[in-house]
């Protein structure tokens, strides 16, 4: 019997972490400003991909993971910025 390949319409969030090799909690803090974020408003998180609620569950679409992730790549999203840490540097005269 021939096996056919369904894609998913939709990833619910342990799916999509597992499928695009990430934490469910990294998922989670995109999609929230997490804490890191709320504390620090230069925070090195990038923006998160899209999703949507069904019945009190987010969901992501495959096409919009995949999108995120190539402009994650390409640099297109996030710049990262130094964090400023280790000695002060002298400002010149």
């Amino acid at each position: 019997m021939p096996t056919s390949s369904i894609e998913p319409v939709l990833l619910f969030e342990p799916d999509a972490a597992a499928r695009f090799g990430l934490s469910r909690d990294y998922l989670y803090r995109l999609r929230t400003d997490g804490p890191r974020r709320r504390n620090n408003p230069q925070s090195p998180l990038p923006p998160g991909p899209p999703y949507i609620r069904i019945a009190g569950r987010v969901a992501y679409r495959p096409e919009d993971l995949t999108a995120w992730l190539a402009a994650l790549a390409s640099g297109a999203l996030y710049a990262r910025q130094s964090r400023g840490r280790g000695r002060p540097r002298k400002v010149a005269a």
